[in-house]
Formats: C-alpha cells, sequence, structure tokens
C-alpha cells in the first residue's frame, strides 16, 4: 500500500482563489498597503475590506476629497457628522476634509442654486497594534 501524501494539492484545491489571487485589479500603492496588513496579521474579512474601500489611510483618521463645486469660483464647501446640536466638522486639509470614523457628508455650494453632498461611511481597522482607516 502506498504512503498517502496529506499535503498534496488536488485539483479542486487549485481553483479556490487566495487572498492575493483577488489583488489583480487593484492599484500598487493598495497593494503596499495590503501586503503589510497581511504582514502584521490581517484576517481574510479585514483584507476584503481594504481591499473592497474607495479611500485608504494608514492612519487612525483619513482626508475625504472636496465636493466638485467646492472649486468653482464662488464656491464653498463643507464636511459634516450629525445633524443640530450634536454637529462634527472636518478638518480642511490637502484639497480636502481629515475625518474620524461615522456617516459624513461632504458637501459644497456653487455660490448660486446648486448645493449637492456625497455621504461617506468611514471605519476604523485594528490591524495587529496598528489603526488603519477605510471609507466607502
Amino acid at each position: 500500500m502506498e504512503n498517502i501524501n496529506v499535503w498534496a494539492v488536488t485539483e479542486e484545491d487549485k481553483s479556490q482563489p487566495t487572498v492575493r489571487d483577488t489583488w489583480v485589479a487593484v492599484s500598487d500603492s493598495r497593494k503596499d498597503s495590503l501586503e503589510k496588513a497581511l504582514d502584521l496579521g490581517a484576517d481574510e474579512e479585514t483584507l476584503t475590506a481594504l481591499r473592497d474601500a474607495i479611500r485608504l489611510s494608514r492612519r487612525p483618521t483619513i482626508v475625504l476629497p472636496a465636493h466638485r463645486f467646492e472649486s468653482l469660483s464662488r464656491g464653498r464647501g463643507w464636511a459634516r457628522k450629525g445633524r443640530g446640536s450634536d454637529v462634527s466638522w472636518g478638518d480642511r486639509e490637502d484639497g480636502g476634509y481629515r475625518v474620524g470614523p461615522g456617516r459624513w457628508a461632504v458637501g459644497a455650494t456653487d455660490g448660486f442654486s446648486r448645493k449637492a453632498s456625497v455621504d461617506w461611511q468611514v471605519k476604523n481597522v485594528q490591524i495587529g497594534q496598528e489603526t488603519w482607516t477605510i471609507a466607502s
């Protein structure tokens, strides 16, 4: 009787994609972040969240982009979390707004009649001893 190698890879196993197989369509900087997260011990669910996020920051805060109306001649913009007396405002930085976790509305007016906003869900993700931030 032959000794069966329990570590042999079957054809069925080859068809299962690995976490790295799903990184094909991401940018080089996102791949670098995913590699670093993998080195720090991130699980597959966390790696998927990092891959699928629209924006990623390796800090506890993230910069959300300004709304397009803000760049117009009379445009004014804002980043707001909450309503009424329980409101927080994002800090203006580098063409956007630095914010922490929560549901943020980034909006602007063109100074005339147009006013619009985009909603962002910002979350902190714990990777090893580091806190990263994702926005979707």
